[in-house]
């Protein structure tokens, strides 16, 4: 696999830098060819919005590690993964997570089980389903101390199609952009019918991009009642607004 080009590699180790980020020589290099496989895969299948190298370091890969210092415990679920961002920077930076990928489409799984494969990732495991069914599986309901999820969908919808996943007392993070205000504000009786509650809000600048991701972290305080999520479609039909 060809390596990066000097310039994103240095975006992408100084990035990690400026994150306050420790990570090994080795996952680094990981880091590497993991926006070369999303680069190479993304002018074929279109996988993500990001088709330069640059913008793939800083909108996907430092974005992603954004979340680094807040997860918690040793199982993580990134639901609506897409081409496995935020879950694979994740894991990259925490080799002794366990992670479970959710996409519900059939292209971005080959590239998630091909990405897995090249990068020699361990204790990687692809659900490729719909949320919203993937969240009553007795193997996954409530499993997981960590959940994310980054452009799934407003917060309302987000916390429907997530919080199952999640144990009591496991938190969620979700990536948000300047709207975020007004989702949380959206959001209040989703976050009472699933009881959560934001526990912090999160502004991180991201290096070398002039804009802040804001994560909103929020934590599951009992379990989630049995009828959510309800069937696939219905949380974007209906939001619990």
């Amino acid at each position: 696999m060809d390596n990066l080009w000097k310039r994103e590699r240095t975006l992408l180790e100084e990035g990690i830098q400026k994150l306050g980020i420790s990570m090994g020589r080795e996952n680094v290099e990981k880091m590497e060819n993991f926006v070369a496989l999303l680069f190479e895969w993304n002018r074929r299948l279109n996988l993500t919005g990001c088709e330069e190298k640059t913008t793939i370091v800083t909108e996907l890969i430092l974005d992603s590690l954004s979340a680094l210092n807040y997860v918690e415990g040793a199982t993580l679920i990134d639901v609506g993964t897409g081409g496995g961002i935020p879950g694979i920077p994740l894991k990259i930076a925490l080799p002794d997570l366990t992670l479970t990928l959710v996409e519900s489409q059939k292209k971005k799984v080959s590239f998630l089980e091909e990405a897995v494969h090249k990068l020699s990732l361990s204790k990687v495991h692809i659900q490729n389903e719909r949320a919203e069914s993937a969240a009553h599986h007795a193997f996954l309901r409530e499993q997981f101390d960590t959940v994310t999820a980054k452009a799934l969908a407003s917060l309302a919808i987000t916390l429907e199609l997530t919080a199952p996943f999640l144990k009591t007392g496991g938190l969620g993070i979700y990536y948000k952009g300047r709207r975020y205000r007004e989702e949380v504000k959206e959001a209040q009786r989703a976050l009472d019918l699933l009881f959560c509650v934001i526990e912090d809000i999160k502004e991180v600048p991201i290096p070398f991009t002039e804009r802040k991701t804001y994560l909103i972290l929020v934590r599951k305080r009992k379990s989630t009642p049995l009828s959510f999520p309800r069937k696939a479609g219905l949380p974007q039909k209906k939001p619990l607004l």
